[in-house]
């Protein structure tokens, strides 16, 4: 279908937008989601301290537990962007969330993000009893670069058997991080890079390091199937006009065919970042009631 209207009139009012990016316009403290607490802390790495904000819903314990990484570089992610999106996913799931402020490249170089999503996601079930969920209902999601991450740290669980996750949520998630844009398998980077908010070139850069470059941990998509087979129960969005949409979707089925309890929705009409950017749109708030649906859902 076309794009929509609305996203077509914001290009044409900010068109270096188009390959800059969007920047998220969060509404004021109280005009936000209401949740019952919100708790600022650290995460003791060893060499260094993770910050995390923990939303408590208005349900009493036990809380499903949902560990949530934001978009990174390519949507400007960061706990503040991403504050609006954790507060909708627990007072409309009554899950408990936790966001990540992971370390971002330049600053610090892959895999240092992937590091501590996945320390933090350890943490999360060491301590689940302290934080009013159990280890055996706890899931891992993100947005964009958070989609990668949040697979990624399934797929290293799967290979350490530290820990089990319920299920994973992964918003428009970068599934392969091969730059190629002319000639590349995925048609919708040929077609939509650099035109709709974000530059895959520039974002992707970013979760590569040189430690085992074709490793599922950077590219899920190259996962084996003995892996992906015992990946979590998987919901996967993908919109029309991302240059991720087809890596998206092509992922969702790699893990279909290996078995996976996969559910994937395409948002026709809307771009990369669409559950951060417009808020108040109907996709919006449709991506927020499936995740919450997803999460609540019998596993």
């Amino acid at each position: 279908m076309p794009l929509h209207h609305y996203i077509e009139q914001y290009f044409q009012k900010y068109p270096d937008a188009r390959w800059k990016g969007i920047d998220v316009d969060n509404p004021p403290i109280e005009k936000r989601p209401k949740v019952l607490n919100i708790e600022d802390m650290t995460v003791n790495a060893g060499t260094h301290q993770i910050p995390i904000r923990i939303y408590t819903p208005e349900e009493s314990a036990p809380y499903p537990l949902h560990v949530f990484f934001h978009g990174g570089s390519y949507i400007n992610g960061s706990l503040e962007s991403h504050d609006v999106s954790c507060r909708l996913i627990c007072s409309l799931s009554g899950v408990k969330v936790i966001a990540v402020d992971y370390r971002k490249a330049p600053e610090h170089p892959a895999p240092a993000a992937f590091q501590d999503c996945y320390t933090v996601t350890k943490w999360v079930v060491d301590n689940a009893e302290q934080l009013g969920g159990n280890q055996h209902n706890i899931s891992v999601g993100g947005s964009s670069a958070g989609g990668n991450l949040a697979t990624c740290v399934a797929l290293k669980s799967i290979k350490t058997g530290d820990f089990n996750l319920a299920k994973q949520v992964l918003h428009y998630p970068a599934t392969d991080l091969d730059e190629k844009i002319k000639g590349s398998e995925y048609q919708s980077r040929d077609l939509y890079n650099a035109k709709y908010g974000v530059d895959i070139t520039q974002s992707q850069t970013h979760l590569k390091h040189g430690e085992q470059e074709n490793s599922p941990f950077i590219s899920p998509i190259e996962a084996t199937s003995d892996m992906l087979e015992k990946m979590p129960d998987t919901l996967i969005f993908t919109a029309e006009y991302d240059p991720l949409c087809d890596e998206g979707e092509a992922y969702a089925e790699k893990l279909k065919e290996a078995g996976v309890n996969v559910r994937l929705v395409r948002f026709d009409g809307d771009i990369h970042g669409f559950m951060q950017y417009f808020p108040g749109s109907p996709d919006y708030m449709r991506g927020y009631d499936i995740t919450s649906e997803f999460l609540i859902g019998e596993q």
